[in-house]
């Protein structure tokens, strides 16, 4: 199984936050493809830049890496995909419908805790 985190999943697993518990045993499933977007490194270093976020984006890189998880460019086919996604009612509009995207277009399941996309096919895990 492919899947995406989200931004948010992303920074709760490298900090072993509680609230992913119950998505451990997916994520260490060998069968697991655990994937990071390009555009979840763009979130987090401009949180970093305006001060929603103290942390340091390569020892987050790094951490990634060293965890196995994959990074996803960003292709022009997940700008593509955008158009039948809700820009509506998204918080970080163009960070959370750009990984949706990827998502569904790869296609892989999405594990995200905004439940806003609930209902979306590619959805995996409300984390």
């Amino acid at each position: 199984m492919r899947v995406l985190l989200d931004t948010n999943v992303l920074l709760r697993t490298l900090a072993g936050d509680p609230s992913i518990e119950g998505m451990r045993d997916i994520l260490l499933a060998e069968e697991t493809e655990v994937f990071v977007s390009a555009v979840s490194w763009w979130d987090i270093a401009a949180r970093i830049e305006v001060g929603l976020l103290r942390a340091d984006l390569k020892e987050l890189r790094e951490a990634a890496a060293e965890s196995g998880f994959i990074e996803l460019p960003l292709r022009g086919e997940h700008v593509g995909a955008l158009a039948p996604l809700p820009a509506s009612g998204l918080k970080n509009t163009s960070f959370a419908l750009m990984i949706a995207a990827q998502a569904e277009s790869e296609p892989m399941r999405l594990i995200s805790a905004d439940a806003r996309l609930a209902g979306r096919p590619f959805l995996f895990l409300r984390a």
